[in-house]
């Protein structure tokens, strides 16, 4: 941003310079318009990024300024770095405890209300006996999610739920140095929050080749390397054996490819065989009900691409219904 303004400073000078000598009178002229048209530019420019940076927020699937600005507004983490509630032990005592752990999807980005978040729904449907907490964090994939589930202060919850995405592969990519990296994003576009809204909108996607790549290639492709499938099986089955070890119920809850559902359902399917050989068989996966929902009411907006409210509500009902809800008995 320094150099830009710089750059700006050093063009308004020579432009008043030049309306204000009186040797070349038609070099003088010219600059004149040239003067008025830079000031109304510049006033633009300075209009935008005054918008841009103190009044646009969006969430979007990668973190732009406008997404800064919205975990900004609606992004409030607990001691632990939570997107939750203050828990202690006194509020979990005498309850069934739940904890649900997960990437984005389960924090809820997207969602400005945290009530809207699946787990949320849950906690209301189960009512005051129960404490769902919420362990989502963004960015993280199985090894880390365990981790974050060993690490918590509620050692011997009565159920896990487990949310799953098909990127949570990538951490497998990772060990093996196979994971894709995308092009830095120009520092001009870090600094200027007008300058980043037009590079991720539109520049980016003329001169970056990885602004038009498929990603979810790459993903599906991990899937089907046996090295890094090996690995994430055993990630996924050092998961499974924590929660066996404290005595926990298993419930997991699969997402698909948001965008795609059908297209991702061998990988979802491979997933939940890895739990079902476990003897785990309370999985929730849902590509056939994303696949039946416009992609306009399951995800949140084009430029952000996990569960709309609607859906996370549907998810959180789901749980509720298949493996919370009592019987209907005579």
């Amino acid at each position: 941003m320094t150099g830009i303004l710089v750059g700006l400073a050093g063009v308004a000078a020579l432009l008043i310079a030049l309306v204000t000598q009186r040797r070349w009178q038609r070099t003088r002229g010219i600059a004149g318009g040239l003067l008025v048209s830079f000031v109304t530019v510049v006033m633009i420019l300075g209009a935008g990024e005054i918008y841009f940076r103190y009044f646009f927020a969006q969430s979007e699937n990668t973190l732009t300024l406008a997404t800064l600005n919205w975990l900004g507004r609606y992004w409030q983490t607990n001691s632990l770095g939570y997107r939750d509630r203050e828990w202690t032990p006194a509020d979990w005592q005498g309850k069934t405890t739940i904890m649900v752990t997960g990437d984005s999807f389960t924090a809820g980005w997207g969602l400005e209300n945290p009530a809207d978040r699946f787990s949320d729904v849950l906690g209301s449907a189960l009512g005051d006996d129960y404490a769902v907490l919420n362990l989502g964090v963004y960015g993280t994939a199985t090894v880390e999610q365990l981790a974050n589930l060993r690490e918590h202060p509620l050692q011997n919850p009565d159920v896990v739920i487990m949310q799953y995405f098909l990127n949570d592969i990538n951490y497998a990519m990772l060990s093996l140095g196979l994971l894709p990296e995308a092009s830095p994003t120009p520092q001009w576009a870090l600094d200027s929050y007008l300058g980043n809204w037009l590079y991720t909108r539109l520049i980016g996607r003329l001169i970056d080749p990885d602004y038009n790549r498929d990603w979810w290639e790459d993903n599906y492709a991990a899937y089907d390397n046996a090295a890094v499938w090996e690995v994430h099986r055993g990630e996924i089955e050092a998961y499974i054996d924590y929660v066996e070890s404290i005595d926990a119920r298993l419930i997991v809850v699969i997402f698909p490819n948001m965008l795609d559902p059908v297209r991702s359902v061998a990988y979802v399917d491979r997933v939940a065989q890895v739990f079902e050989a476990r003897g785990q068989t309370d999985i929730l996966k849902l590509f056939d009900e994303a696949a039946a929902w416009t992609l306009e009411d399951r995800i949140v907006s084009p430029r952000d691409t996990h569960p709309s409210a609607a859906f996370h509500r549907y998810v959180g009902e789901t749980l509720y219904t298949s493996y919370f809800a009592s019987p209907i008995t005579d």
